[in-house]
This record gives C-alpha cells, sequence and structure tokens, in this order.
C-alpha cells in the first residue's frame, strides 16, 4: 500500500528530518566515564539514540481514550521498533503536529495514515543504510523490534548501529507501508504506556500542577444562564484566612460570550484568589452576590418541553425522498410514536481546571483540553498574542466526554494570572461545573411510518424539535445540522422518506456530548423500529435484518454508501452471542439496537430483570463492534465498555433539570451515575478484518438507551418512551 500524504503536510512532521545530533542521555561506560548517548531525532515524533531507545511522542490529548498508547503503537509497528525499548512522551501543543485534539472518535481515523507515514519515511533511510552497510539489497531487508534483518541469511543490525548513515540521507517523498498481515505490535493486547503511574497514583493531571508563586483561584458563575453580576459584597469572604483577593469577571469587556464559531467564552461570575484551594473554595462561600438576570428568559424545564412539542408541528424540511404522505395514503396502515430525551452532564470526574503563567514575554499553559488549538486562537483573541508567545501543555486528562472541546475555563484562568502577575491555579467545584456545562441538547422526536401488508416499512418520518447546539454555538449553517441531518439512518433504506427540525431558541448553554446527535436519535429510531416489530408479532432482530434487506453498499448522500452486509454481520453476531433465540424467564428480558457512528458498525443486545415493584436490574450486555483494525484491543475493549456504561447510566439516571433559568443539580447526590454494584456482564467481540480503523470511543454509546428499553418492555410489557427511566 502507498502513503500519498501530501508534502505540506509531512514537511511540519520532519522539520528536524536531517537527523539532528541532541546530547542528553548520559551511560556509564567500562572506564567509569561519563558517555553522552546520541539522540537522532529524524522529524519531531520520532527520535532514536544510541542506546537503541525508540523515543515517540504522543502528539493529541489524553482524555481516558488511550491514544497516549494506541498512536505510538502505530508508530512503532510500522518503523519496526522493539516495544520493549519504546518511550513515549506525551507532546505539547506544536501545530506541526496536526490534527492534535481528541473528539467525535477521529483520533485514530485521522492519524492511521499519518502515523504510518511517519514512521515508513524513518523506516526507509534505515534500510538505506543497513543496505549499505550489509550489501544487501533493500528488496530483501525488513525491520522488526529494532533491528534491520536480512532473512534468507539472519544477518541482522540494530536501528542504532545505523543512526549515522541514516541520518545523512533525505527522506522519501512516497512509501510502502507493511503489509498488515505482518503486524507485530498493532493488533495485540498492550497495556497503557502510563498504567503503572496511574494505578499507584503517581500520574501528575491538570489538577495536580504545582508552580513556585502558584496563586489559586475557583470562581462563582451566575446560576441563571446568560446572565451577569448586578453587585456583590465580599467583606466576609475576604476575611477568609488564605484568601488573596476578589475580581469580578465580565466577558463583555472580553469579545462576549463567544470566542468564535463553536467556542464559548467564560460565563460572568467573580473569581476569588487564595494561597489554596480550600481558602478559594470557603471564600467564595461567603460571597453575597446579587446576580444580574435581567434579559434572561428565566426558563423552566416543563415549559422547554412544552416548546418542543408545539414546534413539531412547525418544521423544516431537511430531506425528502419520495413522498411520504403519498405512502401514508397507500399503505395498509400508520403508526406514530413520541419519544422525549434530556439534557446531559458531562461530569467528567475531574473538574474543569486550568494552569496559566501569564509573564511579559509568554504565556504558558497546563490545560486539560480537547482542543489546544481552540484555546491558542482564544488567548490570540483576549490578548492579542502571537502564537510563538504561547505554550500550551497538554497533562493527563480526568475525562471529557465532549466537555473540554471548550476552553471556557482557561480564559479564567489567563486572564486572572495577568491581572495579578503570578502563576494561577484555577479550579472549579463540582457544583459549578455540572451548573456550568454546555449541556447534550435535549429533544422530543415523532416517529411516523407507513406500513405494508406485511408491517414492513415503506414511508418514514423523522421530526426532531430542540434547541440546536450549533445556534447557541454560534455556527455557521441550518441549525438542524447538529441535531438531525441528512445522513441520518434509515435514509436510502426507505423509499418515502422526510426528516424534519423544529427550531426553538433557548438560553440553556448547548454543546458536544458522547455520541453528539446519535446520543438522542438513536434511541428513538431503536425504539421505534422495536415497536414496529412487536406491532407485528415478529421477533425485533428478524425485523430489523428485514428492514435493512441483503447486504449491499446503499448510497445516501452524495459519494457516501452505507454498508448494509457490515451492519448485518454485527447484529447476527451479537444475536448468537446474546442466546437471543433462548427463552428466558419470566421477569427477563432482552433487547437489541445497533448503529453506524464514526465509520465503526455497532450492535448490542442488553438483558434484564424487572421484578414485581418494577425494579430493573442489568443482568448483561452483549456487544458486537466492527472499526476495521484495533489497533489495541485491550484498549478498544476499555472503550466499548466506558461507552455502554454511560449510555446506560444516562438512560437510567442521566438528566438536568432547569428551574427559573437554572440547572437543578449541583453534584453526584443528584446527577446519579451508575454504581459499581448495577454494572452488569459485558462481553465484547471485534469483527476481524483489515480494513482501516475507525472511530471507537462514541459509537458504542447510543445503542444502550434503546437496547435497555426495548429490554426492558421484553421483561414487563411496560414500554420506555421518555428517558430518564428511573
Amino acid at each position: 500500500m502507498k502513503s500519498t500524504l501530501d508534502r505540506r503536510t509531512f514537511v511540519k512532521l520532519t522539520a528536524s528530518a536531517s537527523g539532528a545530533l541532541i546530547a542528553g542521555v548520559y551511560l556509564q561506560s567500562c572506564e567509569s566515564e561519563m558517555i553522552p548517548a546520541a539522540i537522532h531525532e529524524f522529524s519531531p515524533l520520532i527520535k532514536i539514540d544510541t542506546d537503541g531507545w525508540v523515543t515517540l511522542i504522543a502528539k493529541n490529548p489524553e482524555i481516558g481514550q488511550g491514544i497516549k498508547t494506541a498512536l505510538p503503537m502505530i508508530i512503532a509497528e510500522e518503523l519496526g521498533a522493539d516495544w520493549d525499548k519504546v518511550k513515549v512522551v506525551q507532546g505539547d501543543f506544536d501545530e506541526a503536529y496536526e490534527e492534535q485534539w481528541a473528539g467525535g472518535s477521529y483520533a485514530i481515523v485521522l492519524n492511521w495514515d499519518l502515523m504510518r507515514t511517519a514512521a515508513a519515511k524513518v523506516r526507509h533511510v534505515l534500510l538505506q543504510a543497513a543496505s549499505k552497510k550489509m550489501n544487501k539489497k533493500v528488496s530483501e531487508l525488513s525491520t522488526i523490534k529494532g533491528k534491520v534483518l536480512h532473512s534468507k541469511s539472519g544477518e541482522a543490525m540494530p536501528f542504532e548501529t545505523l543512526l549515522h548513515e541514516a541520518s545523512k540521507l533525505p527522506l522519501p517523498e512516497e512509501v510502502e507501508f507493511k503489509p498488515t498481515d505482518s503486524f507485530e505490535i498493532v493488533g495485540k493486547n498492550t497495556s497503557q504506556v502510563d498504567l503503572q503511574q496511574l494505578v499507584t497514583g503517581k500520574t501528575k493531571f491538570s489538577i495536580d500542577v504545582k508552580l513556585p508563586e502558584m496563586v489559586y483561584a475557583t470562581v462563582l458563575k451566575n446560576p441563571v444562564f446568560e446572565g451577569g453580576v448586578g453587585s456583590f459584597d465580599d467583606t466576609e469572604a475576604r476575611m477568609v484566612n488564605g484568601v488573596i483577593d476578589i475580581v469580578e469577571l465580565d466577558n463583555t469587556a472580553y469579545g462576549g460570550r463567544l470566542l468564535g464559531a463553536n467556542s464559548p467564552n467564560f460565563v460572568n461570575g467573580i473569581a476569588v484568589l487564595a494561597n489554596s484551594t480550600w481558602s478559594a473554595f470557603q471564600g467564595a462561600r461567603k460571597l453575597e452576590v446579587v446576580w444580574d438576570t435581567s434579559g434572561t428568559r428565566k426558563e423552566n424545564t416543563d415549559g422547554i418541553f412544552e416548546r418542543f412539542h408545539s414546534q413539531l408541528t412547525n418544521t423544516t424540511i431537511e430531506r425528502k425522498d419520495g413522498d411520504i404522505h403519498r405512502a401514508r395514503k397507500a399503505e395498509a396502515s400508520n403508526f406514530e410514536a413520541v419519544y422525549q430525551v434530556p439534557f446531559l452532564a458531562h461530569i467528567p470526574m475531574e473538574p474543569m481546571n486550568c494552569t496559566v503563567d501569564f509573564r511579559a514575554d509568554l504565556c504558558e499553559v497546563w490545560a486539560p483540553t480537547q482542543n489546544p488549538k481552540a484555546l491558542q486562537e482564544g488567548l490570540i483573541k483576549l490578548f492579542g498574542l502571537k502564537p510563538e508567545q504561547i505554550k500550551i501543555h497538554l497533562p493527563r486528562i480526568g475525562g471529557a466526554f465532549g466537555r473540554r472541546y471548550y476552553v471556557d475555563y482557561a480564559m479564567d484562568t489567563a486572564i486572572l494570572s495577568k491581572k495579578i502577575g503570578k502563576p494561577v491555579k484555577l479550579t472549579w467545584t463540582r457544583e459549578e461545573d455540572i451548573q456550568h456545562d454546555w449541556y447534550r441538547p435535549a429533544s422530543v422526536q415523532k416517529m411516523v411510518a407507513s406500513l405494508d401488508e406485511s408491517g414492513m416499512v415503506t414511508g418514514w418520518q423523522h421530526i426532531l424539535a430542540n434547541a440546536s447546539r450549533k445556534t447557541c454555538l454560534g455556527r455557521e449553517g441550518r441549525p438542524a445540522g447538529t441535531e438531525i441531518d441528512e445522513y441520518e439512518f434509515p435514509a436510502g433504506f426507505v423509499p418515502d422518506l422526510q426528516f424534519e427540525y423544529g427550531h426553538v431558541m433557548s438560553d440553556v448553554p448547548l454543546g458536544q456530548w458522547r455520541a453528539v446527535g446519535l446520543s438522542a436519535t438513536v434511541f428513538a429510531i431503536h425504539s421505534f423500529l422495536s415497536e414496529l416489530a412487536i406491532l407485528h408479532n415478529m421477533d425485533p432482530i428478524d425485523y430489523f435484518l428485514k428492514f435493512l434487506g441483503p447486504a449491499r453498499m446503499v448510497p445516501v448522500v452524495g459519494d457516501y454508501e452505507f454498508d448494509a452486509g457490515r451492519l448485518i454481520e454485527v447484529v447476527q453476531k451479537v444475536r448468537h452471542n446474546s442466546n437471543w433465540d433462548i427463552p428466558l424467564p419470566k421477569g427477563q428480558g432482552r433487547g437489541f439496537a445497533a448503529t453506524k457512528l464514526s465509520g465503526s458498525f455497532v450492535a448490542e443486545v442488553v438483558t434484564v430483570s424487572v421484578d414485581e415493584n418494577e425494579n430493573v436490574t442489568i443482568l448483561r450486555v452483549d456487544a458486537v463492534v466492527d472499526c476495521g483494525i484495533v489497533v489495541n484491543p485491550s484498549g478498544a475493549k476499555a472503550q466499548v465498555e466506558g461507552g455502554i456504561l454511560e449510555g446506560l447510566s444516562a438512560a437510567l439516571y442521566g438528566e438536568v433539570t432547569v428551574k427559573n433559568g437554572a440547572a437543578e443539580q449541583s453534584n453526584f447526590h443528584d446527577y446519579r451515575w451508575i454504581r459499581m454494584d448495577e454494572v452488569p456482564e459485558i462481553h465484547v467481540e471485534f469483527v476481524a478484518n483489515n480494513l482501516p480503523p475507525r472511530g471507537l470511543g462514541e459509537p458504542p454509546l447510543p445503542p444502550a438507551a434503546p437496547a435497555l428499553a426495548n429490554a426492558i418492555f421484553a421483561a414487563s410489557g411496560k414500554r420506555i418512551r421518555k428517558l430518564p427511566i428511573l
């Protein structure tokens, strides 16, 4: 396979491709002299030293998805490195790396060829150097476990013996990738590179950063969305031991509520600076604030959903295939149902925090961000800095789920550090973290199907009404684009099909949440399909497979086609793995759902029991995933399990309610999460193939809610159309 990565992109990744020597590691010689080991930097991502150690830069933010291990695995595989002699270093933000962000399950997708190309170019010059030294043809050589091997003779040369010559050679324009059937690292269970530090509590998260003369801070924000500060009395707050200063934060002085499209600015409030986080928290509790709520909608949950329901009849058509009204008249029957999903918070275990040292010549940032480029752009906008005046470190992140794609919390911190002329670490309380989130949009969805005499769908109408995160975040284009779009399943599968959107304005802050739009729409789609199956006395999986039709490429939009065969395969496998066709005892039931997201296909079956008091116990979850090549199976399995558990948690308990314009939930006591004793058995299978790897962090989440709801119906006869369930 050839790589055709363009030269402009790759030159940034090979800026040091001349093989610069860096003296830095000292080794003890037999004469007890300290002799420096030479480090050859072939690119910003790859360094090899004369002791045989390969240092790889993990460039993307590590938010728990395992990318700090997976991307270096790809490089090491293509290079032919010995994984036992690989060191992985987290990279700072550097525009030379490109695609240095986390979100949408795109990290592997966007970096698969990029990482392989970077490594293959270095492998090429190592092979050339070995060819000259060994007097063998390059075509007869390969790299494996940190050596160049001539398999016919068994002669081998370690990388470290080739560095001097290899570093002088130019990197090629094009390279051949290794065949996937020769992989020694990719596809093998591999522990996270910092696992030992994690389990022993030695990993340094952003919240652990400490700098000399650092000041600690927290913020108290107006609880009413879009509100500001009216007045405040900080007399008692200043009397708290350790409090240093109190500062009002007003975003109107810094460009307003948005830094740019899809990038919200900080929320108006008051910051307390102190000599410890605890003192800052205590000082914030002593503030007496009169909040300005003029101009806000002061919304309530019931009123918001009433507007959503009303908007179902006032919509724009987002996709129209055939004529649903003709189908409605022509077919034997029609069926409709309305589903409702709530606002959801992100609640990462590490609350929002950031450390900034704003000096005269440099703004240095330690940020748990998914999107360092947006952070850089925000600092440039707020302070007029040049890119070279900004240095962004990327510590390990304690969860993100889309919340840390936004950098509002970092803007607070930079303002405070600049104002006092010292490093500042800002930490939000859990209450601020939940009540000033950028929530998953709530929605009401009406589904209408026209059915032939056999009960199969010939007409499909999906109407969704809500407040759009696209509008909330100032993004261009149709408000529906982030809520229901023309790619939505089952576009292409039904001849008469129509998607509609009802747009409602709201003050509730909205943003990306794990699996974005599909976290809401798949619940409605697969609950509805299950209802259609039951309505016609058909098995839900049989009905779904009949609905899909034969394995084929289904045209959807433009050049995009849906591979029905891959979806059929995961459905058939999960049917087998879950013992779907074996009857369960009374009071137990199975539910099914499947989807495609980020290029991956996922099918899930949830098994539950429901007792006479309607107490639900999740007994087991089976998942089958086709995500192409699985880079790190153990990490991939953890991703699937995590996505399923978050989907189940949201389905059972997840809900942010609004009263008088403010979120009512504040911590884990009223924003429940699934507990350890509630976690079911989870069985995961990956479909083996050699297709390019696709996203995995988000795809397992959407099917969990409808599969659970369908299982509850199978066990109890109670149909779930509104979330949360409990």
